[in-house]
């Protein structure tokens, strides 16, 4: 059985004290970054610190979402969450850690080509309770109803 996502703190020489996400993405570990934000949900609102698990259910959406890549981005978000592996086991998200996730999704633009995938994982988990799929957004549907409100003023 693959082992369940958890947060690991990368000490840097340089003083940088970085919080990733350890993850099995196909056959491997990998160690994915952490946008601010995603930190700041984890850390700062749902009390998450390394080595907690993290539910795979948030990692996968945090993936999707844009807030945790691979260090040498050489995949698209969709392609990386595709590849990810270990949801039968670890950690449940409690309600809090859904609201908190949902508020975060609904909040920032989704890269275009995993649009789809968000909502879908979304629509097929405990998520659509707390988040309507069709209120996520990418960055040119953003852009588009923020330029029909600025008309309509």
């Amino acid at each position: 059985m693959t082992r369940p996502p958890h947060l690991y703190r990368d000490p840097d020489p340089d003083g940088r004290d970085a919080l990733l996400l350890e993850i099995a993405v196909e056959h491997s570990r990998r160690r994915l970054e952490l946008s601010d934000r995603v930190v700041s949900l984890l850390v700062d609102d749902l009390g998450y610190g390394a080595p907690d698990v993290v539910p795979f259910l948030l990692a996968k959406a945090f993936v999707l979402a844009g807030g945790a890549t691979l260090p040498e981005r050489g995949e698209d978000e969709r392609d990386l969450a595709w590849r990810l592996r270990g949801a039968d086991g670890g950690r449940r998200p409690t309600t809090d850690d859904l609201e908190r996730t949902a508020a975060y999704l609904e909040a920032v633009n989704v890269p275009e080509r995993s649009l789809e995938p968000l909502r879908e994982l979304v629509r097929s988990s405990r998520l659509e309770e707390f988040c309507d799929p069709e209120a996520l957004q990418d960055r040119s549907e953003r852009v588009n109803r923020l330029r029909d409100i600025a008309r309509d003023l």
